[in-house]
């Protein structure tokens, strides 16, 4: 119950503060655009004055017919006297030009400068520019002299060489306007000079720190920047600033403002903060305070519940200790009587299955005391020796040497070397059988014959072998090759025939059916050898085979490396 309260109250706070958060998004945005488009307008307003004066300054100069219009349209193709020098005619017509503009100079803080271009030989400006006058004629004839014929164009910042006390940057930006003939024609050109230092501090002025800033005309090239030589990407906003964009269609430029939300919203977030780390406080405390309830009501529930998780390990002397008289402590005590319950019962089903393993054992040998049948054999083998049946004495000496090895050995693990006598005594028996007729070959690697294996594991893949795996084919030599070599700390072992061969289902087969105890000779079979040896040593080790049709079948032993010592 304390912890449905606990989650309703978490859920609770959370909701509240998730739909107070998203309130204050949402308000908190529009409030940045609003901030936004209101800074974006005063500096553009600032600028749209700065314009419109320029303009009506530029209107005012290119529209004068005495000192403007007349002097370009007479000096408009005037040529230069043979020895270079210009004639009378210009001189006057050039001082009429400078004059007035000269007078003009100065009427603006912010324009620097003043020029009048007729052709690209006939250029008046009172103001020295770093760019060739000729290059500057080059770049107001590419722009659209129909537009120059009714308004001011913009063009591109431009270097200037002059002196820091006439003008506060590097750069001017030049306003062109067409000179215009009584027929409407474009005679000449009237440039002033925008400061570009105090367009910085226009568009500067207004911006909070931190702020990004760009001017870029209709030829995508900036005008001016705070920001760097790149374009501010509106589709791509940077995390941290609210954008805003506008166009000033009049010039062709298009202004693009990058404002820093901290600068606006810093007190906003501050608080937001204040108020999450106090609301995570007050949850952490009470979870601490409803924690350590719950703990010292569930601390009997843990305490068993790892007393279970040991039983369920294995460890069958757990005790629970009792604490109270409550529903836990029943569950405790009927626990505590479980775990002797089943340790008793563990107990009885061990010494039942020692008990039943020797009943067997002892009812194996009752069947036909081995003493009994090693003495008989020892008779008929000096009976054979009387009688000069020597063909007989061998394979009486092999089958009791197998009965003494079944006999004396008690032990699941015997010497590699002993079951390789065991080996070889069988292999006589089946030889005299007459079912066995081929040529036995051992590879034993060096140190291990003393090595320990399980008992009669190798008798049942070698009758395998004489039974299924060789071919009784005349047209070759039949081999039996048993190798024993260590690799990787592991016994190997491997009995391989050049007979027949096997299939993969054959191979699977074999591995997986039980044999029949009448038809072979100790009854054990493939599938018991596997199993004997996994659960002697585990899954790591085992028997698999190897063939191929028509050409060898291998069988795999691998074995620990086991010393007599280690036992």
């Amino acid at each position: 119950m304390i912890l449905v309260v606990l989650t309703v109250v978490v859920v609770c706070g959370i909701l509240i503060t998730g739909i107070w958060y998203h309130a204050s998004s949402k308000m908190t945005d529009q409030y940045l655009t609003d901030i936004s488009e209101s800074t974006m307008r005063d500096a553009y307003n600032a600028f749209d004055y700065m314009l419109t004066d320029t303009s009506y300054m530029l209107t005012m100069i290119s529209l004068n017919e005495k000192n403007i219009i007349n002097p370009v349209r007479r000096l408009k193709g005037l040529g230069r006297r043979p020895d270079g020098q210009w004639n009378l005619e210009y001189l006057e017509n050039k001082r009429t030009i400078y004059d007035y503009i000269a007078g003009m100079n100065g009427h603006k803080y912010y324009i620097v400068g003043v020029t009048i271009v007729v052709d690209e030989d006939c250029i008046f400006d009172t103001f020295h520019l770093a760019q060739n006058q000729r290059e500057l004629y080059e770049e107001i004839c590419k722009l659209d002299q129909e537009t120059l014929k009714t308004k001011m164009v913009m063009m591109d910042p431009i270097h200037a060489e002059a002196s820091k006390s006439t003008i506060s940057s590097d750069y001017v930006v030049p306003a062109v306007r067409g000179i215009l003939d009584k027929d409407r024609n474009v005679i000449g050109y009237a440039v002033l000079y925008f400061d570009y230092g105090v367009i910085e501090q226009i568009f500067a002025a207004n911006l909070p720190e931190g702020s990004h800033f760009q001017v870029v005309n209709s030829n995508q090239s900036i005008i001016f920047s705070n920001c760097g030589e790149g374009l501010i990407d509106v589709e791509k906003p940077e995390r941290g600033f609210i954008y805003n964009k506008f166009e000033a269609a009049d010039i062709g430029w298009t202004f693009t403002m990058a404002l820093p939300t901290d600068f606006y919203l810093g007190s906003l977030h501050r608080t937001t903060l204040v108020t999450g780390i106090l609301m995570v406080i007050i949850i952490l405390a009470s979870v601490i305070a409803i924690a350590f309830l719950i703990s010292r009501i569930t601390s009997e529930i843990t305490n068993l519940r790892d007393s279970m998780h040991l039983v369920s390990s294995g460890n069958l002397d757990v005790v629970y200790e009792v604490r109270g008289k409550d529903e836990i402590a029943q569950m405790g005590e009927t626990f505590n009587h479980m775990v002797s319950r089943i340790d008793t019962l563990v107990k009885r089903i061990a010494e039942e299955e020692k008990e039943k393993r020797l009943v067997e054992i002892s009812f194996l040998e009752a069947q036909i005391n081995p003493h009994f049948v090693s003495n008989v054999l020892n008779n008929v083998t000096w009976m054979a020796k009387i009688q000069h049946a020597d063909n007989i004495v061998p394979l009486v000496q092999s089958l009791n040497s197998m009965l003494q090895n079944v006999m004396h050995q008690e032990e699941d693990m015997i010497l590699l070397k002993n079951e390789l006598s065991y080996v070889e005594n069988y292999l006589r028996i089946v030889e005299y059988s007459g079912k066995f007729d081929c040529e036995v070959i051992k590879e034993i690697g060096a140190g291990t014959e003393n090595l320990l294996v399980l008992r009669f594991i190798l008798q049942p893949i070698l009758e395998n072998a004489i039974n299924h795996g060789l071919a009784g084919s005349l047209s070759k030599q039949e081999q039996i090759l048993i190798r024993s070599y260590i690799e990787e700390e592991k016994l190997i072992l491997t009995i391989e025939d050049n007979g027949n061969g096997m299939t993969k289902e054959q191979i699977r087969r074999i591995m997986r059916e039980k044999t029949e105890r009448q038809k072979h000779f100790n009854g054990i079979g493939i599938p018991n050898v596997m199993e004997r040896i996994r659960l002697f040593f585990g899954e790591e080790y085992g028997l698999r085979y190897e063939s191929e049709v028509g050409e060898y079948t291998r069988a795999i032993f691998i074995l620990p490396v086991i010393r007599e010592t280690d036992v």
